[in-house]
């Protein structure tokens, strides 16, 4: 299965976002924690304000009560009933916030008191504003007992907030140090994790690098023999190795193209030397000798010296360059004119041509060496009459050249065969093969089939050049 395209970019960004979210969380825990311990404080300073507040009241109370007995004023009744009420209003207000159960109890407790102390004021106005005897004094001296048993449960419970905070002081103190443990931890972890991820990041593509100059060094020093480098990444890196490796293997191939064509020149530059005839002398000698036999009367050897003279200057053109179609065609048949010349009766030659292909190019000297191996091989010294035809077709996208002949079939090993002498051209099916390939570049096709009376020697080749014909 392909793995999916990751850039060494995205790779490090998401790297430090996990940094960075563990760091963010580790950041919003201690927020959290530090808010929780502000909370907590906060609470306490509001429960004992308004402890405070209660004790005030209730204190504020007694000394409006005393008053009261001391003057006999009503205003002091009013804010007797005002203190009490604050007084309640507070401790109801203390009841609903977060205290402990014992505290809550005591709050309780509390109401109830203020309620009796509430009860015993009322019973020593009435009975101090109707006679101006001590008789209130028995309701005074049980208000003042409440009143006490009040400011004691008020200090008991502000001794039991104290207690309460104290003991959590000591255990967020205790959560706060194993906190510090933990994050002092998860420091040290994400430096030494980050650590060691960016050294062996790092390594890996210095690594991957090194593997990369290495066998860049190699390939400028001239060695193409070298072993794929394997970098197993699906980022830049691994992009790259493989488009190196296809580098390395196309240099190769591109090398071993031109090694196969330098051979063919250089065997095309041997036959060369082997007739180091001056064409010039050449083509005038057989012009003076077609002449003379034009004067004496010899038509027909007139005929066969030109026809010779025409393959000849066809042959001395390079190997390597191409014409189309109907020029290797018409010096095909000065060529089939000699031979006919020589076999008479023997041989005949069909051809079956599209005319819509003559325009395409095609390597010189490609389907003439093809007959001339018909005659050399498959029809000479066969008793009955030979055949050769040549069928040229257009194939859609390609050309389909065939020589087909009735011979005595043809020998399938012809790669290791030498080139015999008596070729016209010394060029082999082999050679052929090459250069169709080199021009084509690697889409052309030749086949051999011997048939039950003879054989077929098939060219296919993509359409190059002008159309036209």
């Amino acid at each position: 299965m392909k793995s999916k395209f990751v850039s060494i970019k995205e790779k490090l960004i998401v790297s430090y976002l996990i940094i960075i979210i563990i760091s963010a969380w580790i950041s919003s825990y201690s927020i959290y924690i530090i808010y929780d311990v502000s909370k907590e404080y906060n609470n306490l300073i509001e429960n004992i304000f308004i402890l405070n507040k209660i004790q005030v009241h209730i204190i504020e109370s007694k000394k409006n009560l005393d008053k009261f007995l001391l003057t006999r004023s009503r205003d002091y009744i009013d804010e007797i009933y005002y203190s009490i009420d604050d007084t309640k209003f507070s401790v109801y207000k203390f009841q609903n916030k977060r205290i402990s159960e014992q505290n809550y109890m005591r709050c309780k407790d509390l109401y109830n008191m203020i309620y009796n102390y509430e009860n015993y004021c009322e019973d020593t106005f009435r009975i101090a504003l109707s006679s101006y005897d001590e008789s209130y004094m028995k309701n005074y001296n049980n208000a003042n007992k409440v009143y006490g048993y009040i400011l004691k449960v008020i200090g008991e419970i502000n001794n039991n907030l104290f207690e309460d905070a104290f003991i959590n002081y000591n255990n967020i103190l205790k959560y706060n140090q194993n906190l510090i443990k933990v994050l002092l931890f998860m420091v040290i972890f994400i430096s030494s994790t980050s650590l060691i991820f960016t050294y062996v990041f790092s390594m890996k593509i210095v690594k991957s690098i090194n593997s990369l100059t290495k066998g860049a060094k190699q390939v400028a020093s001239g060695n193409f023999n070298i072993e794929k480098i394997n970098i197993n990444s699906n980022d830049e890196v691994g992009i790259l190795s493989k488009a190196f490796n296809k580098m390395v293997e196309n240099i190769k191939n591109l090398l071993e193209e031109i090694k196969k064509k330098t051979e063919l020149e250089k065997e095309a530059h041997f036959l060369a030397l082997q007739s180091q005839i001056n064409p010039h002398f050449l083509f005038n000698t057989l012009n003076v000798i077609a002449k003379t036999s034009l004067i004496e009367g010899a038509d027909k050897t007139c005929d066969l010296i030109e026809s010779l003279s025409d393959i000849l200057r066809y042959n001395l053109r390079k190997i390597d360059s191409s014409v189309q179609l109907k020029e290797e065609i018409r010096n095909l048949k000065e060529y089939i004119h000699i031979q006919k010349t020589r076999f008479l009766d023997r041989v005949e030659f069909i051809e079956e041509i599209d005319e819509s292909i003559l325009g395409y190019k095609i390597p010189s000297l490609t389907i003439q060496p093809i007959v001339e191996n018909s005659f050399m091989h498959g029809l000479e010294g066969k008793e009955d009459k030979g055949i050769i035809k040549l069928i040229a077709k257009d194939e859609k996208e390609y050309i389909h050249i065939k020589v087909i002949d009735n011979g005595k079939g043809f020998d399938l090993d012809y790669k290791n065969k030498p080139i015999k002498k008596g070729h016209t051209t010394g060029i082999g099916l082999n050679n052929i093969k090459e250069r169709l390939n080199i021009f084509f570049k690697g889409k052309s096709e030749i086949y051999i089939k011997n048939l039950d009376e003879g054989c077929l020697v098939g060219i296919k080749i993509p359409k190059v050049g002008d159309v036209d014909a």
